[in-house]
């Protein structure tokens, strides 16, 4: 059988291209190495508390929003409950040394206002930071559907100010420096690092309104499934590509798969790591350059993650998530601070059908490198030493929680996490980066369109993390191959 598309990964990128190209009546087959769709998507559950691992809340799903838009846009939209965050505090910061906290509202002029009520004497520069804000939204391709899209340079923000270089000559304030990078968290990627741009078209839609869904990511991956089911995409689970095919011109021609079964198609997206593409591509298909470009790209920080249970109702963490930074300077160094002296979020966890959490989620950045001397292991099959220095882990992470947030102290019932190894083997990153590639000043991303004919990407590495952008990347993948404008048009309709 041979496909008009073939998508490899069935993530939230892989699975918006396979939909999109779907609806524009083409035979698609979503291919997908693991034994279900959306798998970082579905998280877990524990004492009957279930855990996302891919999703805690997104801006942007307001009614009109651009997420609104997207999911209406896939079908989806009416398969899922959202609900809003606390409106009055949908982030709460905290800094240990000085002692602060703040509460972000939703709604600019909102925080604006609470921003203006903590910083007195800051007001020029945070009424300057979030005009900035504001306005690069509406340059960003895909949430401006006005916006005319040039494929070859509209996400390459490599250019320009980091959001240090930005802030720093608005501010001397270290400590609303702080508190405005923050949600460098969400994306992993320092403020010394990231551009201005990334962190606009990631902040921009949670300053604008915060839900969440009802039942998590695992609610969502379930309204895909159905839908792909209606359009007729051949889902094939359990498929590992381990080799693309060409035909005469180097043109992509089908894939081959680990159980020596081969596929036929017209074209491809694939959604994984672009180093991994590298492996796929015969010998002599990307140029020397082109082949060095993938392959040196650096991945956002990785990340030790504790998942615990509480003995009790979490009221503080409803519709509420928790930053924590011990100090101003260590937003600024989330790769090189031990855990208990890192920055850490915390998220809520539910049991099914109640609205206060009775768990939560902890993320704390950390370096590949800490879980070097077990990194030929895999999950299931771990050596003792590892075991011991996980417990270790969690045992700190533990107490930094319980120390900050008095709330959860003595209510933990059970506690299990996952490392830096850990999120290498089920993200599929090369050395467990907790979002992927980074978007940086200084690194060129790949476009949708690579070196190959008939060969495209999407996926976190095109655009941003998170549902927001690995659907912008299917969108920008399928709009590269369909138009831009038809699948504006599409998506203008859905307004």
């Amino acid at each position: 059988m041979k496909y008009d598309f073939i998508v490899i990964g069935a993530g939230i990128s892989g699975i918006t291209s396979a939909i999109t190209l779907a609806q524009n009546g083409y035979h698609v087959a979503l291919l997908e190495k693991t034994n279900r769709t959306a798998p970082l998507m579905r998280g877990f559950s524990r004492r009957g508390v279930h855990f996302d691992t891919g999703f805690h809340y997104t801006g942007g799903l307001g009614t009109g929003e651009p997420l609104d838009i997207f999911l209406r846009y896939l079908g989806v939209s009416d398969r899922i409950t959202s609900f809003p965050f606390n409106e009055d505090g949908f982030d709460l910061f905290s800094c240990e040394n000085p002692g602060f906290e703040f509460r972000f509202p939703t709604g600019y002029e909102r925080i604006q206002e609470k921003l203006c009520e903590a910083f007195p004497d800051e007001r020029a520069a945070i009424r300057s930071y979030l005009a900035q804000v504001r306005t690069t939204c509406a340059t960003i391709p895909y949430l401006n559907l006005d916006l005319d899209i040039d494929p070859t340079g509209a996400l390459q923000r490599v250019l320009g100010q980091t959001v240090r270089e930005t802030l720093d000559p608005l501010t001397g304030n270290v400590l609303l420096k702080s508190l405005l990078s923050m949600h460098s968290l969400l994306y992993g990627v320092s403020c010394e690092e990231v551009s201005f741009a990334q962190h606009s078209a990631i902040v921009g839609n949670y300053y604008e309104s915060v839900r969440g869904i009802r039942g998590g990511g695992l609610s969502l991956a379930r309204a895909f499934d159905t839908r792909l089911a209606e359009l007729g995409v051949d889902v094939l689970c359990n498929s590992e590509v381990t080799g693309i095919s060409t035909g005469p011109g180097g043109v992509l021609s089908g894939v081959q798969l680990a159980d020596g079964d081969s596929l036929d198609c017209r074209a491809a997206i694939a959604t994984i790591h672009p180093r991994y593409v590298l492996d796929l591509v015969p010998e002599g298909s990307f140029r020397p350059a082109y082949r060095k470009r993938l392959g040196n790209l650096e991945d956002t920080v990785s990340a030790f993650v504790c998942f615990a249970t509480s003995k009790k109702p979490i009221p503080a963490l409803a519709g509420a998530n928790r930053f924590l930074i011990p100090d101003p300077e260590s937003i600024y160094q989330l790769d090189n601070r031990p855990i208990g002296k890192a920055p850490l979020y915390v998220s809520a966890a539910y049991r099914d059908g109640d609205i206060e959490p009775h768990g939560f989620i902890g993320i704390c950045p950390a370096l590949f490198s800490e879980t070097a001397p077990w990194e030929s292991s895999r999950f299931g099959n771990r050596p003792p030493e590892y075991r011991q220095f996980k417990e270790q882990a969690l045992a700190r992470m533990q107490d930094q929680i319980e120390r900050v947030f008095p709330d959860l102290a003595g209510n933990i019932q059970s506690i299990e996490g996952s490392t830096p190894l850990t999120i290498r083997d089920f993200c599929s990153t090369p050395l467990g980066g907790l979002y992927g590639v980074k978007h940086m000043v200084g690194q060129f991303n790949p476009h949708p369109a690579t070196r190959m004919p008939g060969l495209f990407l999407a996926g976190q590495a095109v655009v941003a993390p998170g549902v927001m952008g690995a659907i912008i990347s299917g969108f920008l993948a399928c709009g590269t191959i369909l138009g831009h404008d038809l699948m504006k048009k599409e998506l203008k309709a859905c307004c």
